[in-house]
């Protein structure tokens, strides 16, 4: 009988273990299968076969690591020594080096077959580089701090503008336009000679905004600003404060090319927005007055003119925007200079832009489940905090500059007619009488509220609508399209009031006088008309010369004011068309205008096409001119009656929207 097996030996045998064949023992150090096959047979102690395991085995990952860090760590030292000017001794010296193309993968470590002298030490400047890259662990060289148009002649030296004009072009701008927009602002002992050596580009957008639309320039200038965004901003990747700074002046005063949606624009702003982020504007502390006046500009444009689109916002109201608001108006109080004092008035732009964003926000999150209730408890709410905001700042109105408070009464105006948006959606309301009352109130403060923003642009001097910036533009629009939203949709309630009257006999002289008030409370054609002619100031040069009508086209408010206009002429017949309440005409006066308004009942299943001609629910033919407007010949608005347009219901509702959500 074979002698039992050692309890420190193996189970198996190195040649079994080797073959994966089964192993049994046969004599003390020999195994069945080794005496079969006149092998040697060995057998080893389990702690010497963990050992020669461990021996074989390649190294970790993470011990390759700890010998790199090790390694590095020896070399720090060394070079901190050599900068200290210390001498080396040989217990702190090391010639282990990283090697020169290594490979972690999957664990194993691969290294090329260099020779010996390519797996030398590494230099001290690469030492330092490696140092340097692990502060930024961000890849690729910095962005240009240069100008890639630094040095090229300006418009001056080109002779395209003369050293007077561009002077007086600045002057201009310090005066008048910063007080609509004190978020840029030129120190005061600065020249035109300075600033176009000092920021060419900004120099450029101040020429820009304060040239005027008819300007026989403008499109060399507006071509020479696209030039330095493509190739500096977009090429290069430049970033700089004057970047920034020139582009919140261009797109404040925007205006040439005009643009179904405007996309330039809106990629303009973008960039303003990106800049501010890569300057770190939004999170870095510390901020200049500069920095701080850009950052908010930024917020002020961007949050204004993409809800006036209807887009979400990529900038909010943060601690950082209230941190700079609160900066600048405390360094206004204790400041002297004309430069600084419009600082004051930065935070009365902002909390109303904030404000209106929250608007948007509400209004976008009513559900038509919450009905009517919802709407009341959400306007009031509303008008609890712009009460407010409205007190404080017209509290400090009296003391402000003249152009900064126009501006400021236009943005408050603003506001009040954003209040009654809700009032225009009729998935929110019910045909019950005290909804009903509530929302024709709306309607009706809406309408008001909108005629005083216009009649405010419409009565401002000459000299200050080229001031006007593409935001209040955008807020004018609205008012033109709210007004006869509105109007349309009370004449659709009282409609739909009179046909489900349990009277059989609505009373027309009520009706007639219901018709009649807002009609001459909206005044719209008078008021839109106006309000063009005004704007049209704008489109002439100093001598008196018009645009022509392609470049009109081509301006943002001269192709506004070609719309408004068209409205004015296609308003009445829409008017017309919504009055449908009763049997009798009504004669309806809208200034110098008589308007004929029919009031033939007709069934919910039969509605008349007025376009041309159908059968009553008498059975009589009504005629093709059965609300044809009676036009007093001497009326300036209309001309005659062919000069009026009679526009389908979709190309309406689509050239109102382009006021009232498209800007134009």
């Amino acid at each position: 009988m074979s002698s039992p097996i050692s309890a420190i030996k193996r189970r198996a045998c190195v040649a079994c273990t080797t073959a994966k064949a089964k192993c049994t023992p046969q004599a003390a150090n020999l195994c069945q299968r080794c005496a079969r096959l006149g092998k040697s047979c060995t057998y080893l102690d389990l702690p010497q076969t963990k050992r020669k395991q461990r021996q074989k085995a390649a190294p970790s990952r993470v011990e390759l690591l700890e010998k790199k860090v090790d390694q590095l760590l020896s070399q720090l030292a060394t070079l901190t020594q050599q900068q200290n000017g210390q001498t080396l001794s040989p217990d702190t010296s090391t010639n282990d080096s990283l090697p020169t193309n290594s490979n972690i993968n999957g664990g194993d470590l691969h290294t090329s077959s260099h020779d010996s002298s390519s797996q030398g030490n590494s230099t001290d400047t690469d030492i330092a580089a490696l140092l340097d890259a692990a502060k930024d662990p961000s890849h690729g060289p910095n962005p240009p701090t240069s100008s890639v148009l630094a040095g090229q002649p300006s418009l001056v030296d080109r002779g395209l503008l003369s050293p007077a004009e561009a002077e007086r072009m600045l002057t201009v701008f310090k005066a008048d336009f910063a007080a609509k927009f004190p978020f840029v602002l030129i120190p005061h002992g600065e020249t035109a000679a300075r600033l176009r050596v000092r920021e060419p580009f900004l120099f450029l957008c101040v020429v820009a905004a304060t040239m005027g639309s008819a300007h026989p320039q403008r499109k060399i200038v507006a071509e020479e600003i696209m030039n330095h965004v493509t190739s500096r901003i977009v090429a290069r990747s430049e970033r700089n404060l004057e970047l920034l700074r020139g582009l919140l002046v261009h797109c404040a005063w925007y205006t040439y090319p005009a643009e179904k949606y405007h996309p330039r624009l809106l990629l303009l702003i973008q960039l303003c927005v990106a800049i501010v982020h890569d300057l770190r504007l939004h999170r870095r502390s510390g901020l200049g007055v500069d920095e701080q006046r850009a950052l908010l500009g930024t917020y002020w444009l961007s949050v204004g003119f993409y809800g006036t689109l209807g887009r979400p916002s990529t900038m909010k109201n943060d601690s950082q925007i209230d941190e700079c608001v609160k900066s600048l108006a405390s360094s206004s109080t204790t400041t002297t200079t004309t430069e600084y004092t419009s600082d004051r008035w930065i935070a009365p732009f902002i909390h109303l832009q904030s404000f209106m964003a929250t608007i948007d926000e509400v209004y976008a999150s009513m559900q038509a489940s919450g009905g009517s209730a919802l709407v009341q408890v959400t306007r009031g709410s509303l008008q609890r905090q712009f009460d407010n905001i409205r007190t404080s700042i017209e509290k400090d109105l009296p003391s402000c500059p003249p152009l900064t408070a126009t501006a400021l009464t236009t943005e408050l105006k603003y506001t009040e007619m954003r209040l009654e948006d809700p009032s225009l959606r009729e998935d929110l309301w019910t045909t019950d009488p005290a909804t009903t009352t509530i929302r024709t109130t709306m309607l009706m403060t809406l309408i008001q509220r909108s005629k005083e923003l216009i009649q405010i642009v419409t009565n401002l001097p000459v000299s200050e609508t080229p001031q006007l910036t593409v935001i209040t533009n955008a807020r004018i629009c609205a008012a033109v399209g709210y007004i006869p939203t509105a109007v349309l949709a009370l004449l659709n309630l009282i409609r739909s009031t009179s046909s489900s009257s349990s009277s059989s006999t609505p009373n027309q002289d009520q009706i007639q006088s219901q018709i009649q008030s807002i009609i001459t409370t909206a005044d719209y054609p008078t008021l839109v008309t106006s309000l063009a002619t005004a704007l049209e100031t704008k489109l002439q040069h100093g001598n008196g010369v018009r645009m022509s009508a392609t470049d009109k086209e081509m301006d943002v408010v001269g192709s506004l004011c070609s719309k408004m206009r068209l409205l004015a002429r296609c308003y009445p017949y829409q008017v017309r068309g919504a009055v449908v309440v009763g049997r009798d005409t009504l004669r309806v006066e809208d200034n110098n205008t008589s308007l004929l308004l029919s009031t033939a009942t007709t069934s919910t299943d039969h509605q008349l096409d007025v376009s041309r001609g159908e059968v009553d629910g008498d059975g009589e033919m009504v005629p093709q001119d059965w609300m044809m407007p009676d036009i007093d010949s001497n009326n300036s608005i209309y001309g005659d009656v062919d000069g009026m347009l009679n526009v389908d219901d979709v190309q309406w509702d689509a050239l109102l929207r382009d006021f009232t959500s498209g800007f134009g």
